[in-house]
């Protein structure tokens, strides 16, 4: 809520007077309780994903301490099935929801919706999944981070590769969403 909606959109938008209704999507059980008391603000506690599934969340730990979690938000979504060999400490079952259905059943063509995107390497299972439905037409401005291959600090004096995907991949995803005539902003 604090890193998105307040310090930011609520800042931008809305415009020329009009409101919006603002839905927050999170998976993250750790910040529904920030949202119970939060006026105009209608929390989907759920993970947007290509259907409607259980996943597993995966939690990310400080390397050096393990009591201490960091990244709190920035955990990633993964199927049930792909999921084996993790930690019970690192991971949680979360409902993932079919986002496009979501949206052709909540927004009308009317509706000026905005979009801020930050979900952790799933931008490139939802985008397509938004061009395919024709769901993507719904959505007139997109803030998107896209997530790469950049390397991380993992632990003492090595670095790691978070995702698998390449910078030009995150390029040639805004290109799609631009062909497919979303005004898309990279977002950091």
């Amino acid at each position: 809520y604090g890193s998105s909606i307040v310090s930011w959109f609520e800042k931008q938008y809305p415009k020329q007077n009009k409101t919006f209704e603002i839905y927050a999507i999170e998976a993250d059980r750790h910040f529904h309780e920030d949202y119970k008391y939060r006026k105009g603000v209608k929390l989907l506690p759920f993970a947007a994903w290509v259907k409607n599934e259980t996943l597993f969340f995966e939690i990310n730990e400080d390397p050096i301490d393990k009591d201490v979690v960091k990244g709190r938000g920035m955990g990633r979504i993964q199927p049930v099935q792909s999921s084996t060999g993790v930690s019970d400490g690192n991971v949680d079952e979360i409902q993932g929801f079919d986002f496009a259905a979501w949206l052709k059943d909540t927004v009308s063509e009317r509706d000026f919706v905005v979009m801020k995107m930050d979900v952790e390497g799933t931008e490139f299972n939802l985008i397509p999944r938004l061009i395919e439905t024709g769901a993507i037409c719904l959505i007139d401005e997109v803030f998107l981070e896209c997530h790469y291959n950049r390397w991380q600090k993992c632990c003492p004096g090595e670095r790691s590769s978070k995702y698998e995907k390449t910078y030009g991949q995150c390029l040639e995803l805004y290109t799609s969403l631009r062909e497919s005539g979303v005004l898309v902003h990279q977002w950091w």
